[in-house]
């Protein structure tokens, strides 16, 4: 709480009073505690910000993390910027468990597309299979509770317009993980895949959700 209240007055004010009237284009502070982007409409803006940032930071004994802190190109140009630079694809950036990265829909228009970061993937099976492994001698019913729980709260979070690959992935690991731990249970007790579909017809695992569709994505960011 305190850390987010002296950020505050140390970069949201700031940003907003000394920093925006300056600058020869558009500009948005996005910030989540100590994790934050700057979107600048021009490169320029960008790197003479990135200058002043750390002569404020240093100011009151702070600094950037230099292994999260890059310069990128993103928008709707960027992609084309990159294939004349010799790149595949423009760089994609890193935020709240996300990789943020340039596409475009159906029509052709540029979009953000998100997907679950691979290390947040990773340490969300990890989480989700300790567990079951914990709670793997317990009454069927206590363990696809528990089990319901970690995946409604993973969805509930990264369950956004873009990303049904990455929940379905989660589901997936989840489904053959705990069949594997059904039937580590004793020597006699290995459940083959028929028993298994039976038994979640009974005790069925949560199948993802998407939380925030595209149409609501407006309400939450504007391109």
């Amino acid at each position: 709480m305190l850390s987010n209240l002296y950020l505050h007055y140390v970069l949201d004010l700031w940003f907003e009073k000394a920093i925006k009237p300056r600058l020869r284009g558009e500009a948005h502070l996005i910030r989540y505690i100590d994790d934050f982007i700057v979107c600048f409409q021009y490169r320029s803006d960008a790197i003479r910000f990135q200058e002043v940032l750390r002569k404020r930071l240093n100011k009151f004994k702070l600094e950037l993390e230099p292994s999260k802190t890059r310069l990128i190109e993103f928008g709707r140009f960027a992609s084309n910027h990159a294939k004349a630079r010799g790149r595949k694809k423009p760089e994609t950036l890193y935020f709240l468990g996300f990789t943020h990265y340039c596409t475009r829909n159906r029509k052709g228009n540029f979009m953000v597309g998100r997907k679950t970061e691979k290390q947040r993937l990773k340490r969300s099976i990890g989480k989700v299979q300790e567990t079951m492994r914990k709670i793997r001698h317990r009454s069927i019913e206590e363990q696809v509770r528990q089990i319901n729980q970690m995946l409604q709260g993973h969805y509930a979070y990264y369950g956004m317009a873009g990303n049904m690959r990455w929940l379905i992935k989660v589901y997936q690991a989840t489904d053959f993980y705990w069949r594997r731990m059904l039937s580590s249970r004793s020597r006699k007790s290995y459940v083959t895949w028929k028993d298994f579909q039976e038994l979640k017809t009974l005790f069925p695992l949560a199948r993802p959700k998407l939380f925030i569709p595209y149409y609501r994505m407006k309400v939450y960011a504007m391109l």
